[in-house]
């Protein structure tokens, strides 16, 4: 419920809609969940937020289950729609 998430959801809805888009093999992981959750393994938010209150977001592309795995891979099209987000979301968060 924080401003900043709350900017990256809104950014993003300001791009792609509601529709969670992403390559077509991660299509049933992608619509099974819900488009803002936590991550089930640590980030460096740990430290960021969670020690030193600086509000921080994890928006990133590919899939959690490929996240730190062997032979880990990134759709193109993630790279893109996260570079796209980024780009928006100063304006959204400034307004």
């Amino acid at each position: 419920d924080h401003d900043v998430t709350k900017a990256l959801e809104e950014s993003y809805k300001n791009l792609f809609g509601e529709a969670r888009i992403g390559a077509e093999e991660t299509l049933e992981m992608r619509t099974a969940r819900p488009l803002t959750d936590k991550w089930t393994f640590s980030t460096n938010g740990v430290s960021i937020m969670g020690r030193n209150g600086i509000p921080c977001i994890g928006f990133g592309p590919g899939a959690e289950a490929q996240a730190h795995a062997p032979n880990e891979k990134t759709w193109k099209q993630d790279l893109v729609t996260c570079a796209a987000v980024y780009a928006a979301l100063p304006t959204v968060y400034c307004k």
